[in-house]
């Protein structure tokens, strides 16, 4: 019995039309249900199963396409013959998933990612079989469509690639956080900015040109340990388990108090009942202050502990001029801060420039100081943190810093503020060295880009 013919063009139209929504079929359900079987094998660490997993996923959309392929046999001429319909069915398979890697490395590149989108996956799957099977199908007209949009596809795909990202200062400032809207520059006397804009204007966080002027962190911490838990001897003196002072040098001082100090840390250790309690302080803690920390131990009172540390037992407090404590949950113990609140490290002089959307509440909420200083320009104090806020339009600039920071150098700082140009723009976002080129696709780019 001879194959079936068609005999009205409208029949054919309509094989023609089920074999690519077929095909697209298969490969909008076949191709995520191959890669989830893949890398839940790849998860599994078991290479074997995800080998397995790719054979029996290989011989599954050829069959499904197979299938396909004989319900509309006159709509390709590869269609006549049971080879000639295995044969269509591997190609679909073989281009089609090509296609379909292949989008989705160049829109992981440039936009959109079809790894961020499930949905995606399942589109471009669809699509690249579909579009694959309308290159065997009979007829001139879609063959040549086909063929066009491929052709299209492919130099889209390739400008895409050979664009410099860099080209597209919106994108990048999207990658950076920033809009257009909200990215203002300022230049502060004494300052770098962490991401410099060019001539010392920069954006966000803006640290002391000079190191010297970074003063150390101030904080003393006295934490208690379970005298089973032991560890190396040093200057005599058994040491805690996982103590911060294992190491360095020691010293015996009168009444027989060792005082230890190594590069990172210094300060002592003594015996209160079961425990061994350690009283620690960081470089810029004088050893005065240690020594007045470990002479007045004693068990923390509730109101030392206060309604934060009520549940805290076996912790140990201590009187320290200049010094206020507060409880720590891990380890358990307390924590002393200079009482000025000025503290040390980065953050007492660190300055940050952050732009929002206008304020829509009240700025002065939750501060220990709040007043107007100038029309628009408002100033406010909290914890550990000063700074103003100044309405300009749709924004609301803000500089903050520490307590050490001048308070004039902040004021000045949010009245220099303003919008960033779009030269200073690129030069800020293009700080970083350019990546070296780490996968294939990296380096066909950068080959591009050549040309």
């Amino acid at each position: 019995m001879s194959e079936p013919s068609l005999s009205e063009p409208s029949n054919e139209r309509v094989l023609i039309a089920g074999q690519l929504v077929g095909a697209g079929a298969v490969g909008a359900a076949a191709l995520p249900m191959t890669l989830w079987a893949v890398l839940s094998a790849a998860f599994g660490r078991n290479e074997g199963a995800g080998v397995a997993a790719l054979a029996i996923a290989a011989v599954v959309v050829v069959a499904a396409l197979t299938g396909v392929v004989t319900v509309t046999r006159d709509a390709s001429p590869l269609g006549r013959t049971v080879v000639g319909r295995v044969f269509w069915a591997v190609l679909v398979a073989v281009f089609g998933t090509i296609g379909w890697v292949a989008g989705w490395a160049v829109t992981d590149a440039v936009g959109p990612r079809v790894s961020d989108s499930h949905e995606l996956w399942v589109l471009f799957g669809g699509v690249s079989f579909a579009l694959t099977a309308a290159l065997f199908v009979r007829g001139w007209a879609v063959r040549t469509a086909a063929a066009g949009t491929v052709v299209m596809l492919l130099a889209a795909g390739l400008v895409a690639l050979r664009r410099d990202p860099g080209e597209d200062l919106d994108a990048r400032l999207r990658a950076a956080g920033l809009s257009r809207d909200t990215a203002y520059v300022v230049a502060i006397p004494g300052y770098a900015p962490d991401r410099d804009f060019g001539h010392g204007l920069g954006v966000g966080s803006f640290r002391p040109a000079d190191p010297a002027k970074i003063p150390p962190d101030r904080y003393i911490s006295i934490t208690a340990t379970d005298q089973a838990m032991t560890g190396e001897q040093l200057c005599g003196q058994v040491t805690a388990q996982d103590s911060r002072l294992a190491w360095g040098d020691c010293t015996v001082e009168d009444g027989g108090l060792v005082y230890r100090h190594n590069e990172i840390q210094h300060g002592y250790q003594v015996t209160a009942g079961r425990y061994y309690v350690t009283v620690l302080g960081t470089p810029g803690v004088s050893h005065d202050a240690l020594r007045a920390a470990v002479t007045s131990l004693h068990p923390a009172t509730a109101a030392e502990l206060g309604p934060a540390g009520a549940s805290l037992t076996d912790v140990y407090a201590a009187t320290v001029p200049g010094y206020t404590g507060q409880p720590m949950g891990i380890p358990p113990g307390m924590l002393y801060a200079p009482s000025d609140l000025t503290g040390g490290g980065a953050l007492s002089v660190g300055i940050e420039l952050r732009v929002s959307g206008a304020r829509s509440g009240d700025l002065c909420f939750g501060t220990d100081e709040c007043a107007a200083d100038g029309p628009d320009l408002t100033y406010f104090r909290r914890h550990e943190q000063q700074g103003y806020v100044m309405h300009r339009g749709s924004v609301d600039v803000a500089v903050l810093g520490g307590l050490r920071v001048d308070r004039a150098l902040l004021r000045q700082a949010v009245l220099d503020a303003r919008p960033a140009t779009d030269d200073e723009l690129r030069r800020g976002l293009s700080v970083a060295p350019p990546r070296a080129p780490s996968t294939g696709l990296d380096r066909f780019r950068q080959w591009l880009r050549s040309l």
